[in-house]
């Protein structure tokens, strides 16, 4: 073997090297900050083994002849075929991992209840969907798998179906990583904040238009059946998608913020508690006081301080909410609660 293409697969491994310390920081933040993981964190460790593995089994078919596959032996070539499927196994698991991950992040940052939640919850049903019949497609597609190594003109794989499963990957991949980079959009363009952090919360958008650029290019190669560069190019297109949804959870290790603080939005937690004062005044006039008395600040993974900003969103009536000097939204509610003596049930306004 020569050295055709070796620039491509140092490029894998750039790649795969400048992946690892965003994520091991992500994993440090999440962890010293909350003392624990989410899920989003665990789907992105494992897009990271994914693409570590693809790299593997790339630098495999590399070394069995993939720079020059006119002189490939038919031993070999029986050997870079049957890396095919694990290979575009591992492809499109690592992708599809960061887009549930990211949909789950904005997921969090919605306000519970509202129509986003229901928004969110459609596009993380149509990723499943859409990944089980990439997946199953890959699998059965040209089965039984020897037929992509055959020689016999009437025993190989039917060339519909490979064409088939390159428009359903493409199209798949591209629309949801449009629809995953739109989705913040209305949340993001109504918080109250500087430019500056707008243009940073762009930046870590763009990044999302980066990957839907490299899904595009690869398609490209991929048509004209340039191996090599369909490799690179995945390679590439997997490291920003990796990247981007990390930044976001490191946004408080470089820009600072700090949620042990009691009066941040997801710091400062507050239940409802009533007691009934069996005082000669409460007797007499049928009140009781009801106080919103602070609960014991309770930090966990899906405490949002890898927030996209730190900013306030207008309430139900246009209007911002109240913050704290440090940016971080702080409301405070007053219930009061009134009881009737005659058992009538009890009235509160708030």
């Amino acid at each position: 073997m020569g050295n055709s293409g070796i620039g491509q697969v140092v490029s894998w491994y750039i790649c795969t090297v400048a992946v690892v310390p965003f994520v091991c920081l992500r994993i440090y933040t999440r962890w010293t900050k909350f003392g624990g993981l989410a899920i989003e964190d665990g789907l992105i460790v494992l897009a990271l083994l994914c693409l570590i593995g693809d790299l593997g089994i790339q630098q495999h078919m590399w070394n069995l002849g993939l720079g020059d596959m006119a002189s490939v032996t038919p031993e070999n070539l029986k050997s870079i075929m049957q890396m095919i499927v694990p290979g575009s196994v591992l492809y499109v698991t690592s992708l599809w991992a960061v887009k549930f991950a990211l949909v789950l992040f904005y997921k969090r940052l919605a306000a519970p209840g509202s129509k986003l939640i229901a928004v969110y919850n459609v596009a993380l049903a149509g990723l499943a969907v859409t990944f089980l019949v990439i997946f199953f497609d890959i699998l059965f597609q040209c089965y039984p798998y020897d037929k992509r190594w055959s020689a016999d003109p009437d025993y190989q794989c039917n060339p519909k179906a490979a064409e088939a499963n390159y428009w359903m990957t493409i199209l798949f991949n591209i629309i949801s990583d449009a629809i995953i980079i739109s989705l913040p959009i209305t949340m993001v363009m109504r918080l109250q904040m500087k430019l500056k952090q707008k243009l940073g919360v762009a930046a870590v958008f763009a990044l999302g238009v980066f990957v839907i650029i490299s899904s595009i290019i690869r398609a490209y190669y991929s048509h004209l059946n340039e191996t090599m560069l369909t490799c690179t190019v995945s390679m590439v297109e997997t490291a920003i998608a990796i990247i981007a949804s990390c930044l976001p959870a490191l946004r408080s290790m470089f820009i600072g913020g700090n949620t042990q603080n009691a009066t941040s939005s997801y710091g400062k937690h507050y239940e409802l508690t009533s007691e009934r004062h069996k005082t000669n005044d409460t007797r007499t006039n049928g009140h009781s006081a009801s106080a919103m008395s602070p609960r014991r600040p309770r930090h966990t993974p899906h405490d949002s301080e890898d927030s996209l900003v730190t900013g306030s969103l207008p309430d139900e009536s246009g209007s911002p909410s109240l913050s704290n000097e440090k940016g971080h939204i702080h409301v405070e509610t007053t219930i009061a609660t009134h009881y009737v003596e005659d058992g009538e049930s009890a009235k509160s306004a708030v």
